[in-house]
């Protein structure tokens, strides 16, 4: 008998992110694959109270390197912490998971943000993938970035809420 696909998933901890990897996590669960989720206490927490159970997704938190009372919603913080606490700890986690035959990690998938991931899994020997959990308008525009350098100039036009206002960037 072999052992059965396990695909860990890496979120940046913040909402943008978690939500659509969460439910990409459980599109994988449905086809059979084992996922194992990972994310900061803080977010695995929030989690637990909202998140429907599925037997296939197990949920794994590291410590985000944050003090109990520090502010996590300062992004830049929460950014260089995230960057330097969590490698270790997902190293570790794959690790342990990959000496038993039946819990060996077949693949990473990784926000795109989550860059460490990606170098953590080709070292380990795993394959990855990157997701990129933004929404249309933002891949839109950064689909269209190398025309936008082509013609040097970048020019944004958004209307929200009555207010309309216009960036001109010249290269």
């Amino acid at each position: 008998m072999g052992s059965q696909s396990h695909v860990l998933v890496v979120s940046f901890p913040a909402q943008g992110h978690v939500v659509p990897l969460m439910k990409l996590s459980h599109q994988i669960a449905d086809q059979g694959i084992k996922v194992t989720f990972v994310s900061t206490e803080f977010i695995i927490a929030r989690l637990t109270t909202t998140m429907p159970v599925n037997g296939l997704i197990r949920l794994v938190s590291f410590p985000d390197g944050l003090e109990p009372g520090d502010d996590r919603t300062d992004a830049l913080k929460q950014i260089n912490s995230f960057q330097e606490v969590m490698p270790g700890h997902f190293k570790d986690l794959i690790e342990k998971s990959n000496k038993s035959y039946d819990d060996r990690i077949s693949c990473a998938i990784a926000g795109i943000s989550v860059v460490w991931a990606f170098e953590v899994a080709e070292k380990i020997g795993i394959k990855s993938a990157a997701f990129r959990p933004a929404g249309p308008i933002t891949l839109a525009f950064t689909l269209r970035i190398p025309k936008l350098l082509d013609t040097s100039s970048l020019s944004i036009s958004l209307e929200m809420k009555k207010v309309h206002f216009t960036v001109k960037i010249l290269f």
